[in-house]
């Protein structure tokens, strides 16, 4: 049955795609009820599982207008398949005709950027923001012992391909549990760092959010109610601070340089592959 919601939810929804619409990448459920509690749409932060959740899922699930189950962001669940490959050697001679050279994008930079942040759902904001420019590492709460080794790894081995400073950059939600995250984090990460390469230039920074955002931005307090959370800035505002942590630590017109170079490579190794496999003359 199609579902037909009454006006004044029609109007929620209609605003609440306009959010979704407004910035070019997946969002979360959370960070969209914040957008809706800034409108003044919702003013009781209860209201995020008891009405807007709901809604939310009903439009989603009966398709209305042009909302879609796989709209909006969940890290939480992911689909492995298995088994797939090539219907034949020609379809597989093709898919290798149109791979990309892809050249190592930092070197010359003036520092090695690592990104970490507590909003597991918002990787898609830092990959709008940050392409190609640094390594990401979303948290969604406490990181397990695992996970942050293998971050203090990483940093280590930069070092010793790269050897420019290696820069942490965290960003999170400013209440206490978010700042003891990232206290104990920091703590086992550069630790564990210097373990695997003691001559490594590790670095830190909090890039937020931190107090002078919640002032600036006058800040709503958590849904919890206990502080507050990453996904209540609107995209502006998340972009500004990104920018501004990571101002310095990136050469993005090396990256540029590097970008056009790719293409210059990736022309001639097509030309050369379909004289030799004369793909195009079978077509």
């Amino acid at each position: 049955m199609r579902y037909k919601p009454r006006k004044a939810t029609r109007a929620i929804l209609d605003r609440a795609w306009e959010h979704v619409r407004s910035v070019p990448y997946s969002v979360s459920a959370r960070w969209l009820f914040y957008r809706l509690y800034q409108d003044g749409v919702y003013t009781d932060k209860g209201d995020y599982k008891s009405r807007f959740l709901p809604l939310l899922s009903r439009a989603r699930k009966r398709f209305y207008a042009g909302w879609r189950p796989w709209i909006l962001e969940d890290e939480t669940r992911v689909v492995t398949t298995q088994g797939e490959g090539w219907e034949n050697e020609r379809a597989w001679l093709e898919a290798v005709s149109e791979a990309s050279c892809r050249l190592d994008r930092l070197r010359g930079q003036p520092a090695i950027l690592a990104v970490l942040f507590e909003a597991n759902a918002m990787s898609a904001q830092f990959k709008h923001y940050l392409p190609e420019a640094a390594a990401l590492f979303p948290f969604g709460g406490d990181p397990s012992i695992p996970s942050k080794w293998g971050i203090a790894e990483l940093l280590a081995n930069r070092w010793r391909e790269y050897r420019v400073p290696i820069c942490v950059v965290y960003f999170g939600d400013f209440d206490e549990k978010g700042l003891g995250i990232e206290k104990a984090a920091k703590a086992n990460i550069l630790k564990w760092a210097w373990m695997n390469e003691p001559s490594g230039d590790y670095r830190w920074k909090r890039g937020g959010l931190n107090e002078e955002h919640v002032k600036r931005y006058r800040l709503p307090l958590s849904i919890e109610g206990h502080g507050y959370q990453w996904e209540a800035l609107d995209d502006p505002q998340a972009s500004k601070i990104i920018e501004s942590a990571v101002d310095g630590l990136i050469d993005r017109k090396a990256i540029e340089a590097t970008v056009i170079e790719e293409g210059s490579i990736t022309a001639r190794f097509k030309e050369r592959f379909d004289r030799l496999f004369g793909l195009k003359e079978n077509d």
